[in-house]
C-alpha cells in the first residue's frame, strides 16, 4: 500500500507540471545585472499565455522590451542595451532571455528636501524626511522616489492634513553627463477634523444603526482611509447599494470637514433555494430566507432548511443589534437535527441565546446559554440526554474573498461545558478549534494548511455524551482518505463511538490552469482518540481540481489512505452547491 501511496504523489507531481505544460507559457527572463535588479524588473515582464499562433511571440517579445527600457530609466539606467534570445522547450513553452549592458547609471547630484506648514514638525513626517532613501551619490532611483513621495503625503492626509501637497517636486536630469539633481518641497496645509455627517438614503433603516458601519466619528482627525474603510464596510453589509461615503474639503467649516454618506435599500428579505452534493451527506436541496430589517430595526432573521440524505436539518437564528459598535448584538438560535450516519444515528433539539461582540474587522466574541435535547444510538447503545451548556466561541475570518478562499485565514475556537448542578446529564468540559491559512506563492500556486483540535473532559463514561459533542475523524473536511467519521475509538461491538480528542491537520498545494480552475494535491494525518497512548495517527494523499465558481469552490478530490486502508482503496470526494 505504501507503493500504492508513492505512485499516487508521482502521479499528482505529473498532473501539477502537465496541467502548467498544457497551458502554453511564454516567459522572460534577464541575464547580466545584480538579483536585486533581477527582480525588480521581473515585476514588468510576467509570465503570459503563449500568443497564438507562434507567430506573436515577436510581437510579445517587442511590447516586453518597450516595458523593460522604460522599467530601466526609472532605475537610473538611460543607456542600457540588451540583446534577446529565444528558447523553445518542445512542449509549448517559449522563455525569451534579454542579456542585458546596464552601461554607466544616472547618480543624484544634488539633493534639496524640505517641508513647511502646521504640520511640518509632525514626529512621523520628520522621521520619513531622514529616511529619504536617496542620497547624493545615489543610483536615481525614481521608482523609490515616487514611492516616498506617495507615503508622506498618506502620512499627512491621515493625520487629517486634507491639503497637503507639494509646492514644487521636479527631477533635473542630464543623460550626457550622467547626473540628476532632485527638487523636493512639501507643504502640509492646516490640519483638519471630521465635521457633521449626513445620511442620505436607505431611510428604511435607524440611522443610530447605518452610524455602526462608520469607523470615525465627528472630532475627530480626518482621514481618508478611515472613510474607505467605512465605505467597505457598508458595502458589505449585505443591506446597502449605491454606496458613495464624500468629504467637502473645499466646504470646511473652519477645520471641520462634512461628510456625506449616499446609500441605496436593497431588498431587505432574500429567498435562496439550491441543490447540491456532498460525498459525506450525500444529494442534498437547501433553503434558505433571510430578513435584513425585521420590524424597520436592522434586525436580522436567517432560517436555512437542509434536505440531505443523510441528514435533514432546520435551524433559525435572529440577532438585534445593540449600542454604537458593528457586531454588537444580541442572539437567539434555535436547532432540530436527523442524522442517520453509518457512525451513529440522533435526533437534536437545541434552542440558545446570549450576546456577540465585535473585537475588530471580521472578528467576534460570542457568548451563548443553549439548552440541548438529544436521542442517540452510537455502537448499539442507545441514550437519551439533557445538556445546558453555557459557551464562549471566537471567531475570525480574513479571506479577502470567501469565495475564492485563496489568501488569508480563518479560525474557530469554542470552549463550553455543563454540570448535574444545574441539570444536564453529565458533567464535562470541551474544547474545539478549526482553522485554515493559504497563501499565494505566485500567480499560479497557493500553498494552503488546515487544523482541527479537540478536548473532552469528562466524568464517566462517553456513552452518557451525545455524538455531537463526541470527536470523530474521516471525511472530506478531515481524512478525505477515509469515510466520513469513520475513525475514532471502537465500542464494544467493534463499530466506531468517537472519542474524547481529536487532532487531525493537512497541506495542500494547488496549481491554477486558468483564472478559475486548479489541481490541486494534498496530505493529511490525525486522529481521533481517548488517550496520548492510543493515538495512531491515520495518513491520507491525493489530488484533485477546484473550480471557483460565483457561488462558491467545487471540489473533486481522489484520496488515497495510507495507513490501515480499507476498501475502496482510492475515495471519490465530491462537493457541490449548498453542502455543509
Amino acid at each position: 500500500m505504501g507503493r500504492m501511496g508513492l505512485g499516487a504523489c508521482l502521479g499528482l507531481g505529473a498532473l501539477l507540471w502537465a496541467a502548467g505544460a498544457m497551458a502554453g507559457e511564454l516567459r522572460f527572463a534577464v541575464q547580466g545585472v545584480a538579483p536585486d535588479l533581477a527582480a525588480k524588473l521581473a515585476k514588468v515582464l510576467p509570465i503570459t499565455p503563449l500568443p497564438q499562433p507562434p507567430a506573436g511571440i515577436e510581437d510579445a517579445r517587442l511590447a516586453a522590451g518597450l516595458r523593460l527600457k522604460d522599467a530601466l530609466e526609472a532605475y537610473g539606467y538611460y543607456g542600457a542595451e540588451w540583446t534577446a534570445r529565444q528558447q523553445d522547450d518542445g512542449h509549448g513553452q517559449y522563455t525569451v532571455t534579454f542579456d542585458l549592458h546596464l552601461g554607466q547609471p544616472l547618480r543624484v547630484r544634488a539633493l534639496t528636501l524640505g517641508a513647511e506648514g502646521p504640520g511640518a514638525e509632525l514626529a512621523p513626517l520628520r522621521r520619513l524626511l531622514g529616511h529619504f532613501p536617496l542620497h547624493q551619490g545615489d543610483i536615481l532611483d525614481q521608482v523609490a522616489y515616487e514611492d516616498w513621495k506617495g507615503r508622506a503625503l498618506a502620512l499627512l492626509q491621515a493625520n487629517g492634513y486634507a491639503r497637503a501637497d507639494y509646492q514644487r517636486h521636479e527631477i533635473l536630469i542630464d543623460r550626457a553627463a550622467f547626473w540628476a539633481e532632485i527638487y523636493l518641497r512639501l507643504n502640509t496645509g492646516p490640519r483638519y477634523r471630521f465635521g457633521a455627517v449626513r445620511f442620505v438614503g436607505a431611510e428604511d433603516y435607524p440611522r443610530w444603526f447605518v452610524a455602526r458601519y462608520l469607523t470615525f466619528h465627528a472630532g475627530d482627525w480626518y482621514s481618508p482611509a478611515q472613510m474607505a474603510l467605512s465605505q467597505t464596510n457598508l458595502r458589505n453589509a449585505d443591506r446597502f447599494s449605491a454606496v458613495r461615503v464624500t468629504a467637502d474639503v473645499h466646504g470646511a467649516q473652519g477645520d471641520a470637514i462634512p461628510v456625506e454618506v449616499h446609500l441605496g435599500s436593497m431588498p431587505s428579505q432574500h429567498l435562496k433555494l439550491g441543490a447540491g452534493y456532498s460525498t459525506d451527506l450525500g444529494p442534498n436541496l437547501a433553503f434558505t430566507y433571510e430578513n435584513y430589517n425585521v420590524f424597520h430595526r436592522a434586525q436580522h432573521l436567517h432560517v436555512s432548511v437542509l434536505a440531505a440524505q443523510r441528514s435533514r436539518d432546520i435551524g433559525a437564528t435572529y440577532t438585534w443589534p445593540i449600542g454604537t459598535q458593528l457586531g454588537s448584538q444580541y442572539v437567539a438560535k434555535a436547532l432540530y437535527q436527523n442524522q442517520q450516519l453509518v457512525a451513529y444515528r440522533s435526533n437534536v433539539f437545541e434552542v440558545g441565546g446570549g450576546r456577540q461582540w465585535s473585537l475588530g474587522p471580521n472578528q467576534t466574541l460570542e457568548a451563548l446559554l443553549s439548552f440541548q435535547q438529544s436521542a442517540y444510538n452510537v455502537g448499539g447503545v442507545a441514550a437519551n440526554a439533557r445538556f445546558i451548556l453555557p459557551s464562549l466561541q471566537y471567531s475570525t475570518q480574513q479571506f479577502a474573498n470567501i469565495l475564492r478562499p485563496v489568501n488569508g485565514y480563518s479560525l474557530t475556537a469554542k470552549m463550553e461545558g455543563a454540570s448535574k448542578v444545574w441539570g444536564s446529564s453529565a458533567n464535562l468540559f470541551r474544547l474545539s478549534a478549526d482553522g485554515v491559512w493559504r497563501t499565494r506563492l505566485s500567480p499560479d500556486w497557493v500553498l494552503g494548511t488546515h487544523a482541527k483540535l479537540g478536548g473532552l473532559w469528562l466524568a464517566g463514561s462517553i456513552n452518557a455524551v451525545p455524538p455531537e459533542l463526541r470527536f470523530f475523524a474521516g471525511g472530506q473536511n478531515s481524512l478525505p482518505g477515509y469515510a466520513y467519521l469513520s475513525q475514532g475509538p471502537l465500542a464494544s461491538d467493534g463499530t466506531v463511538q468517537g472519542g474524547r480528542y481529536l487532532l487531525v491537520g493537512g497541506v495542500d498545494l494547488q496549481r491554477f490552469v486558468s483564472k478559475d480552475w486548479a489541481v490541486v494535491a494534498f496530505y493529511d494525518a490525525g486522529n481521533a482518540f481517548d488517550s496520548v497512548s492510543q493515538f495512531r495517527a491515520l495518513q491520507d494523499v491525493g489530488l484533485g481540481v477546484r473550480w471557483y465558481s460565483p457561488f462558491g469552490p467545487i471540489r473533486l478530490d481522489l484520496a488515497h489512505p495510507l495507513i490501515a486502508p480499507r476498501t475502496p482503496a482510492v475515495r471519490v470526494v465530491f462537493s457541490v452547491g449548498f453542502t455543509l
